[in-house]
């Protein structure tokens, strides 16, 4: 029963910390961010938009993106398929509406969710600070 509870804590204080992320981190000013929390930042918007509308929706909503600064975060927090596929995005997803790289995007596994999810927690110290 003590363990039962004890990793219940830390399920719940890992809740705790993706809702302080979101709710916080992510409403701060992007230019007063540290890199670490700045990367989270970045990948988590990248992810949500990606997953509600596609790489349009994302282009759309977040124009002004560095892709370079993207892509560099992207491949820190996960892996190169993804970030690949986000280079691919940017410099011939228009050619049909975005449909190959979303595609790929919804099937990678662990996702960049999941990645980042780890990557909070990894470096909780410096996202929370």
């Amino acid at each position: 029963m003590n363990v039962l509870n004890e990793n219940s804590n830390i399920i719940s204080e890992k809740i705790e910390r993706w809702n302080c992320f979101i709710e916080d981190i992510c409403n701060r000013d992007i230019d007063t961010l540290n890199r670490t929390q700045k990367n989270a930042v970045l990948c988590f918007y990248y992810d949500s938009e990606i997953n509600s509308g596609g790489h349009s929706e994302y282009f759309d909503s977040y124009p002004e993106t560095n892709s370079e600064e993207l892509y560099q975060a992207i491949l820190e927090i996960s892996n190169k398929k993804i970030a690949n596929n986000y280079k691919k995005a940017v410099a011939y997803g228009e050619l049909d509406d975005y449909i190959q790289t979303d595609d790929a995007y919804y099937e990678f596994e662990p996702s960049l969710c999941d990645f980042l999810e780890k990557y909070i927690e990894q470096h909780k110290d410096k996202i929370f600070e």
